[in-house]
């Protein structure tokens, strides 16, 4: 008899266990389908047209944005700055930004910033390890790596608007699967502060 209890004890755990394994997480591959409906949507919502070819002479329009193929991210040069000052490779750069919203419910319209020297007196900062990609975005942990595709193009000074899928997003962005959107992204180089 004893051993017909531990029998539909067990077995009543085991079904507990596979019941609680079995709840409705999305898959990796549904995430990023997610994303890329939700990214559709703000592009045509925004009135956004992307380009498929660089701008060489660094002027966009402020409805154009050109997505970067090794990243996803989208941006749009506002400012290209000094471009006679290119960032260097192991050279601190300073980053200031304003209009982030993130992308998980299109009822939240909050905004955010550090760009305000009283309550963020300190800029976000990165070490500069050369051009991000997919696959060496661990270089730049402990930041948003999608701030670093620009820095290709742009000089000292220079300020762009950008979408950052979550893959290229901070850590926590990452963690929570979180699509951003940056209005204005300003980039200072240590060497010319």
């Amino acid at each position: 008899m004893k051993k017909k209890t531990y029998c539909i004890i067990f077995c009543l755990l085991g079904l507990a266990l596979v019941g609680t394994s079995c709840n409705k997480r999305k898959t990796y591959a549904e995430l990023l389908k997610d994303e890329t409906r939700a990214i559709e949507k703000f592009i045509l919502e925004n009135k956004l047209v992307i380009l498929d070819e660089f701008p060489e002479n660094l002027v966009f329009k402020p409805n154009e944005f050109y997505r970067d193929p090794a990243t996803g991210v989208y941006f749009n040069i506002i400012v290209p700055g000094d471009t006679a000052h290119k960032v260097k490779i192991g050279e601190e750069v300073y980053v200031r930004f304003s209009g982030l919203r993130y992308f998980t419910s299109s009822n939240d319209t909050t905004e955010y910033s550090n760009d305000n020297l009283i309550t963020n007196p300190f800029p976000e900062t990165f070490i500069y390890r050369g051009a991000v990609n997919v696959s060496n975005r661990s270089l730049y942990s402990g930041t948003t790596p999608g701030w670093v595709v620009p820095l290709t193009y742009i000089g000292h000074t220079g300020v762009v608007k950008m979408i950052v899928p979550f893959n290229m997003g901070s850590s926590s962005d990452q963690q929570s699967y979180s699509t951003t959107y940056y209005g204005n992204v300003k980039y200072r180089f240590e060497s010319q502060s």
